[in-house]
């Protein structure tokens, strides 16, 4: 059975100060993408306020994990003004990683 979707969780810590360590100490995004593209259709994350899971799925949201996009990093630099800013950028990497190996093991169409 071919995949239509994919759940791909990114990780990193945090700084030993922040609220997200002290609550779930790593940083995590659930994000769900399309196989085919990697194309980020819905995502999640471990934050203390809902304003801050509402900026941070405005950032990804129709973005692709295919690649690591360094707009994509340099926007959250610059617009993410926050502890868990490094973390997120991490997470997102990892994220891309994780989907490249899984597309380098599926067979050829």
């Amino acid at each position: 059975m071919k995949a239509k979707k994919l759940c791909i969780i990114g990780n990193a810590r945090t700084q030993q100060k922040n609220p997200i360590t002290a609550r779930f100490s790593h940083f995590f995004i659930v994000f769900i993408v399309e196989a085919e593209t990697g194309i980020i259709t819905d995502l999640d994350v471990t934050v203390m306020l809902p304003a801050t899971g509402k900026f941070i799925k405005e950032l990804f949201m129709g973005r692709s994990l295919a690649s690591v996009d360094r707009e994509l990093l340099e926007e959250i630099r610059t617009t993410y003004l926050a502890s868990s800013q490094k973390a997120m950028q991490m997470a997102y990497m990892e994220a891309v990683k994780k989907y490249r190996a899984w597309r380098s093991e599926q067979p050829e169409q």
